[in-house]
């Protein structure tokens, strides 16, 4: 898996969780991310059950206002959506759609501080295999 280094530390962090979960296959859970002294307050990176499962709920959608207005992301270098330089014209369920469609795509969400990160409170991390 080869996750775009845009984003320092969390992007890191929650990239190697999820490149782990997808190591593990079935036998691994939700594995939260704590890292308040990286600007991480909390997230979790889903395994691709999980994954799968949260394209087939309304959460994406529930979520996509906060996604829209205070939200960045860390798109997996094979992500299909559209995107340039710096903006992806996606919403939340398209971002978890496309990692449920891959056969080992994982998605990783966490609540980030915005003067460490990307300028937005809740990012998205999506690893395709």
């Amino acid at each position: 898996m080869r996750i775009r280094t845009a984003v320092a530390t969390v992007g890191i962090a929650l990239a190697g969780a999820a490149a782990a979960t997808v190591s593990a296959g079935s036998a691994a859970a939700i594995q939260p991310v704590v890292a308040p002294q990286n600007g991480t307050y909390f997230g979790v990176v889903l395994n691709h059950g999980e994954t799968q499962a949260l394209a087939n709920s309304p959460i994406p959608g529930w979520l996509d206002p906060i996604y829209e207005s205070n939200g960045c992301n860390i798109l997996d270098v094979d992500s299909r959506l559209p995107q340039d330089d710096n903006y992806v014209y996606a919403t939340l369920p398209d971002i978890v759609n496309e990692a449920a469609r891959d056969r080992g795509g994982v998605i990783g969400m966490a609540w980030v501080a915005p003067t460490r990160h990307c300028g937005g409170s809740f990012l998205v991390v999506e690893g395709l295999s």
